[in-house]
């Protein structure tokens, strides 16, 4: 246990067995510590050195012998207390680095029908915000079952006055699902949805562009998961992607 644990603290087993071997003894030559340790005598030597300079050992000498004393176990609380410091010392420096850097993207992963809620929970973070969606309506309603989650999600959207633009591929449960998952009387301004051919744009997964992130849902009960990515530069890219979609799909509709 005490070896595994003093590996993981980063010692090599060598400097674990000499600095056991000099805290049981007590102060040791070199050639006590190679017997007791069977550790060649000139690699015994280089790893006590090791720890007399990280200050786990000391060092004496009497009559021309060196002799070698461990220094007292909590040192190593000492030390990796004073790695703790360093290193919240240096976070607001390198958190201050990280923001410098808009290309590189934040990614979590989702798993599980409750990961996507999670995913959707997120999308009620910002009020009076805009979403857009290329969604699935049958696919998004068979996914979640007989489970009052999205109605009590879309109220809350409503509440929150988030507007919602869907694109979505037009089926027989498609023209029910505003009337099913979003609440009677509701603000006609908060959606908008716009439904496509089905055998033309026949789409597999959830993609909502929403407060400079994208979240890409895979709507199967089988296989359950999500991807959200919060970055500023590719969130305007698709807002602008699926704004040309819906200006191309309306304008084909109206002219």
């Amino acid at each position: 246990m005490i070896s595994r644990t003093l590996r993981f603290l980063g010692f090599k087993q060598e400097e674990i067995d000499i600095y056991l071997a000099c805290l049981e003894y007590g102060q040791s030559s070199i050639a006590n510590i190679a017997q007791i340790t069977k550790i060649g005598r000139v690699n015994c030597y280089h790893y006590t050195e090791k720890l007399v300079q990280g200050g786990y050992l000391s060092v004496s000498q009497k009559r021309k012998v060196k002799t070698f004393s461990a220094e007292h176990p909590r040192i190593f609380l000492n030390r990796e207390q004073e790695k703790l410091n360093l290193a919240q010392e240096l976070m607001p420096e390198l958190l201050a680095l990280s923001s410098k850097n808009p290309q590189k993207p934040k990614i979590q992963f989702f798993e599980g029908i409750n990961g996507v809620k999670a995913i959707f929970e997120k999308f009620l973070e910002l009020r009076k915000t805009e979403i857009v969606s290329f969604s699935h309506f049958e696919k998004l309603a068979d996914f979640f079952g007989e489970d009052h989650f999205l109605q009590q999600h879309f109220e809350k959207r409503v509440e929150q006055g988030i507007k919602t633009r869907f694109i979505s591929p037009r089926t027989k449960a498609s023209d029910h699902f505003i009337s099913t998952f979003y609440p009677q009387d509701f603000d006609q301004k908060l959606l908008e949805v716009f439904l496509i051919s089905s055998e033309e744009f026949f789409f597999e997964s959830e993609i909502t562009i929403f407060a400079g992130s994208i979240a890409i849902v895979n709507l199967s009960r089988e296989n359950p998961i999500a991807v959200l990515i919060e970055n500023p530069e590719l969130y305007r890219t698709q807002k602008a992607i699926f704004d040309l979609a819906w200006l191309g799909a309306t304008s084909f509709v109206t002219g």
